[in-house]
Parts: structure tokens; sequence; C-alpha cells
């Protein structure tokens, strides 16, 4: 075995790499955060609906853009802090990235193809096992099948039903919410 020589260059090597990783994590989250105040800027713009329950479409968006624009000072301050391990992205991470925007066109296309709750289900499985890599048993894969309609059907509820915001319909939204006038 041989051991790597340390000199002052590559020290100094060593520390503008990192500095240069967190000056590009600094700098995506300020653009993180920028866009963060674009979508509460155009979240406040959305029409107001008046609905005796005070929640509308309007609600959903801001607080999201909320969340977001919170998530983002605290990823701001936890970089300032120096408190995050930044390391260059290798082809597996970007492989990952690549599959997740593919998988996400589809699910855009499949959507309006087949409805909301059965492309968010195929959405999910896909991307819990390519993306994050879950290894799915038969139970496991039953189980998660089970999760992720019920929160499709949730979030069908929600958006289409109460707030009045249209979904595409697909047979089984059709089949659950539509033989029941809600």
């Amino acid at each position: 075995m041989s051991a790597k020589r340390v000199t002052p260059q590559s020290i100094d090597d060593q520390r503008a790499d990192v500095g240069s990783r967190t000056a590009s994590a600094a700098l995506s989250s300020v653009v993180l955060g920028f866009l963060a105040v674009f979508y509460v800027i155009n979240a406040f713009l959305l029409p107001d609906a008046a609905v005796e329950e005070g929640i509308g479409p309007k609600t959903f968006p801001l607080v999201v853009g909320i969340v977001l624009l919170c998530t983002t000072g605290l990823g701001i301050i936890a970089i300032v802090r120096g408190g995050v391990e930044v390391r260059p992205v290798g082809g597996q991470e970007v492989l990952r990235v690549a599959s997740c925007i593919v998988l996400f066109g589809l699910y855009t296309a499949s959507i309006f193809l087949i409805g909301f709750v059965e492309a968010s289900v195929i959405f999910s499985m896909l991307v819990s096992m390519t993306v994050f890599g879950v290894r799915l048993s038969a139970v496991r894969a039953v189980g998660l099948f089970v999760i992720n309609i019920v929160i499709a059907m949730a979030l069908f509820l929600i958006f289409d039903v109460w707030l009045h915001v249209l979904l595409p319909v697909g047979w089984l939204e059709f089949w659950v919410f539509g033989g029941l006038q809600l």
C-alpha cells in the first residue's frame, strides 16, 4: 500500500474544492430561495374563492410556498453555519435525477390518460423502486400499493371534491366518488 503524500499544495487544493462546493450549494440555495419567493407571490395572486370553511383553492399553494420558503431559509442557515457536508455529485446521483425527471414526465402525460389516482399510484411505486431503491417483497409491495391508493384518493377527495379543483378522473375515482354524488 502506498500512502498519499500530503503537501501544502494538496491541502490548498482540498480547501479550494470544498470552498467551491460550498459556494455552489449556497448559490443553489439562493436560487431556490428566489423561486420560493416567486412561488409565494404567485400563490398570493391566485383568486380568492368565497367558501364557508375559509379554505379555498389558494390555501394549498400558499402553504406549500411558505413551507418551501422556510425550508430554503433553514438550508441557507445550515450552509452558513457550516453544518452541511457538501460532496461532489457522482454518476449514481445523476442517473437517479435523470430517471426521476423521465418518470415525472411520464406521470404528467399519463395523468390525463388514465386519471389522477391511477397515475399517482404507478408513479409513486416506480419512484420508490427506481429512485429511492426500495426493495419490495410481495407483502411490502401490496402494503405500499394500498398506502399509495389511500393517499392518492385522499388527495383527490381534498382537491376535486372539497376544493373543486378539477383533476383528471380515472375509473377508480369514478367508481368511488362518482357513485356517491359528492
